[in-house]
Formats: structure tokens, sequence, C-alpha cells
């Protein structure tokens, strides 16, 4: 038996394409930031004799649109960019003109301007962390490519090294504080961001940054009805209203819309950094961090056992709540709206805890069944717990107080 192979000619074609690249006409760079009204000062620098003023057009998207050139001297011109009036993340422009000979001119600027690298979307963050040898913190900002931290001011102080103004973290006073971060991003333009963070005995944290972990379980989706509110959509699929709210990112319940599309499920959390304990005894609050106690709060709690004990946790949050009594409307701020600043509701979606207008009975059993705060206290407990916080309510003796 004779074994045949049949060879097969491997023929490779290599075409090559000649890559043509445009002229470099024109140059391009952004000059100004004003962080007030968020828009960018752009020059464009023209390298020929034009026999008419360039038009400059910037894409969004999908979108063009002609922007208003100004002529300065020397070839140089100047146009405004409103990051405001823009939907997208990333800008390209092209500029077009017609030379000395007539000929029509052009340069395409492809991604060139990227919104994430101008103030109003840059995210700093301080955050506290247990270590061995006490507490350590941190400085994070987002997105922390092509940006370049220059500067952080408190108060009069001024810090050129970001380490320089953690060990100041130390020796500040318990409070909120203010911080002024200097930023230069890959275009070379300085901006500022101000950030506020609260001192509380060994913890310094912006605002909500000590979040547990947490995981989405999506049941599924609901399409929003004319007259339906996200509270009777939450008690329809027996979820919370608050992990609604969470996993949806609504930024206010009250604004869904027919036609919406909502993703229906739980939230569920882990590892809570921060942990609040309710004593109904003794009327008190204990704030703990990594299960170190760093402040001990007075509250008013429910008249006879109108606040059950339980394990709960922060489900949803509003700052100047108004309030719903008997299907009566009660704005924020007024002094017949016992709610105070804050309302923090429980994954017990009946109870909650929120300041007053009373500030005279707290320390009482008093209320319907919420835990009542003085409002400086409980905005300390709204800027620092952040949603998914444990929460223990119980009847028991006194801890140790700080």
């Amino acid at each position: 038996m004779r074994k045949i192979i049949k060879g097969l000619s491997l023929v490779i074609f290599v075409t090559l394409f000649s890559v043509i690249f445009s002229e470099n006409y024109f140059h391009l760079y952004p000059v100004e930031y004003d962080q007030t009204q968020n828009i960018v000062k752009m020059n464009l620098e023209s390298y020929v004799n034009s026999m008419q003023k360039p038009n400059v057009y910037i894409y969004d998207g999908g979108d063009r649109k002609k922007l208003t050139l100004y002529e300065k001297e020397n070839g140089y011109f100047t146009f405004y960019v409103n990051l405001n009036a823009l939907k997208g993340d990333n800008y390209s422009f092209l500029v077009s003109s017609i030379d000395k000979e007539g000929e029509y001119i052009s340069q395409f600027f492809a991604s060139f301007l990227e919104k994430g690298l101008f103030a109003p979307n840059i995210e700093v963050e301080i955050t506290t962390s247990v270590v061995e040898k006490g507490y350590q913190y941190y400085l994070n900002y987002y997105p922390e490519e092509d940006l370049e931290l220059v500067k952080v001011q408190v108060e009069n102080t001024v810090f050129e090294d970001p380490n320089e103004f953690l060990r100041l973290l130390d020796n500040l006073e318990d409070g909120f504080h203010d911080a002024v971060f200097a930023f230069r991003n890959r275009y070379g333009i300085l901006f500022e961001r101000k950030v506020t963070f609260l001192k509380l005995a060994q913890l310094v944290a912006t605002e909500n940054v000590l979040k547990p972990k947490q995981r989405h379980e999506i049941y599924g989706y609901h399409i929003v009805q004319k007259g339906e509110s996200l509270y009777r959509i939450a008690e329809k699929y027996n979820v919370l209203p608050g992990d609604l709210v969470n996993m949806n990112d609504l930024k206010d319940p009250s604004l869904i819309y027919p036609g919406q599309a909502l993703k229906i499920g739980k939230v569920r959390y882990e590892e809570s950094p921060l942990r609040l304990e309710i004593n109904l005894t003794q009327n008190k609050m204990y704030l703990y961090f990594h299960d170190q106690l760093l402040k001990t709060y007075i509250v008013a709690v429910g008249m006879s056992d109108y606040t059950p004990p339980g394990y709960y946790r922060l489900s949803y949050k509003e700052k100047d709540p108004a309030l719903y009594w008997y299907d009566e409307y009660i704005p924020p701020g007024s002094l017949m709206n016992g709610m105070g600043t804050r309302w923090l509701q429980l994954s017990n979606p009946q109870y909650g805890i929120h300041g007053t207008t009373k500030p005279w009975e707290i320390g009482k059993r008093i209320s319907h069944g919420c835990i009542r705060m003085f409002n400086f206290d409980v905005e300390v407990i709204d800027f620092l717990a952040a949603l998914g916080t444990e929460v223990y309510v119980y009847n028991g003796e006194n801890k140790k107080e700080s």
C-alpha cells in the first residue's frame, strides 16, 4: 500500500498600503479652565496663510457642532468649549480652511479633549484604616491617570507633599474641615477641588467613603406605570425601597417616571467598617469603627416598647426630608416637621434615625419608634455612615463610653 502525500503550496501575498497622513496645518491646545462655569478656553494656531478664518467643529459622540472662533493676532485664534453642554466624555475637533492657493485644507484632532480630566469629575477620598500600631490615613483621587496633585491647603497651611498633609490629620481638632486640592492635568491646566472631611477621635474620612462591601441580587425588571411610587413598587415585590434606590442609582426616588425600567432585587451587604449600637435602656447610641468605640450620643427612643430591638442596616438616606403624616405633606424646615435635617431609614422601613425640631426631648422615651438625635449629631452620622452600615438596637447594660 502506497501512502500518497499531496503537497500544498502556501503562497503568502503581502499587500503594502500607503498610509497618507494629513499635514499639520494647525496646532490646537487648551490654555485656561473656568472652574465655576466648567468652560475650557482653547487656542488655535495656524501654520499656513489662509484666505479665510478657519472653521472649527466639535464632535460629541454622533453630534457635530460648529464653534465660534475669535481672532487674535499672529495667526492665533481662540474658542471656548462648554463642558456642561456636552453629553459624552471625549471630544474630537475638525479644523478647516482655504489656503492662499484656494485649496481646501483640514486637520482632524481625534479624542483630543477628555472631560474627566477637569475638576467637576474629580473625586477625592480621605479614609482611615486600623493597622497594628494604630491608625493609618490614606488619600486617593480619581481618575488618577494624567493628573498630578500639586498642593493641598487646609486653612492657612499649604502642603506640596501629600504625606505632610496626612501627617497633619493627627493634630486636627474634631469636627468638619475643608481642604483645597490643586491639580494639574495632562494639558498643563491647574484647577482646584474643595473637599469637606470629618475628624472624629482617630477617624478621618470624607463623606460616605466608609462603605460596606455589597452585591446586588437582581430578580428582574419593572416598568414604572403612571401613578406608581417607589414604595408601592417595593411593596409589590417584597423588597426594600432603599435597595431599589441603591441598585438603580436614584438621586431622588420621587422623580421616577412612567416607562422607566427599574431593576428589582435586594442588596446584600458585608463587612461594615462602621457600626451603630443603640441602647434603649440608656437612651444612648454608640458609634464603632472596626469594633473600637469612637463616640457616644444621647438619643430619644420610642415610648414603652415602640422601638423594636434587632439587627438592621441603613437602607436609605435623605437630607432635609419632608414629613408625610396621615397623607399630610409637611415641608422640610417646618417646625411641625419633627424629622429635623436628616432621615436615615433602617432595613425595617417603618423605623429610622433622624434629627429633631424639639431638642429638649432628646434623652427621653418619647417617639413613635424612631431614634431621634440632635441635628448636629445626626449630620455627623449621615456624613460617615454609608448605606449598609450595621445598626444594632437592644435593651441592656451600658457600654464603655468615649
